[in-house]
């Protein structure tokens, strides 16, 4: 017991062996109870302990996995950033070719616009050309015509010459069949 013990137990009027007692009582007590308590708490440390080897069983290898899954969780948001920023490029990639795309569409209705128009014109000469041709044809016809007249003409020119042939054939026969007498006369003429 405390010293304020003893002056308190004296204040009440207590005796001094009573109070030596009390305190060897209180003193063995104090020794149980801290025996008591020691065991209590090596009992719990002890039961602390196999708990706590219980979940390092659990804790430690969950924790392991939740490091590899926050690890591949990263690399999965860097792929995921990466193939955001190539998208990204991609798309601006597509839209200046789209840009690009619909330049050549004005272009393209410029020259569509140009190209019927140059129709119409050429339908219109298509048109003239054919009444030309149609001229041209009748005019071919009446060509045809004057040749099959010309193939007739030149048909009689041909047997009049071939007459004409056999004509000069027996006047050459007839000149020298005469050239003899003429010889002969020849040599009486002065000329």
């Amino acid at each position: 017991m405390t010293d304020e013990r003893k002056t308190e137990a004296q204040g009440k009027g207590a005796q001094p062996e009573q109070v030596e007692n009390t305190e060897e009582v209180a003193k063995e007590a104090e020794h149980l109870l801290f025996k008591d308590m020691a065991q209590y708490m090596s009992q719990f440390a002890r039961s602390f302990e196999a708990s706590a080897r219980r979940w390092e069983l659990v804790v430690y290898p969950s924790m392991l996995a939740f490091i590899i899954l926050a690890a591949y969780g990263f690399f999965l948001i860097y792929k995921l950033t990466s193939d955001i920023d190539r998208i990204t490029v991609q798309m601006e990639a597509i839209s200046v070719s789209m840009v690009n795309i619909n330049k050549n569409f004005s272009s393209t209705t410029n020259n569509m616009n140009t190209v019927t128009k140059n129709m119409v014109k050429m339908t219109g000469y298509m048109e003239s050309m054919t009444a030309d041709i149609k001229e041209q044809n009748a005019s071919m016809r009446a060509i045809t015509a004057s040749m099959d007249r010309m193939n007739t003409s030149i048909d009689s020119m041909s047997f009049t010459m071939y007459e004409m042939r056999f004509d000069t054939a027996t006047m050459g026969r007839n000149l020298h069949s005469t050239t003899g007498p003429m010889r002969f006369m020849n040599s009486f003429m002065p000329w």
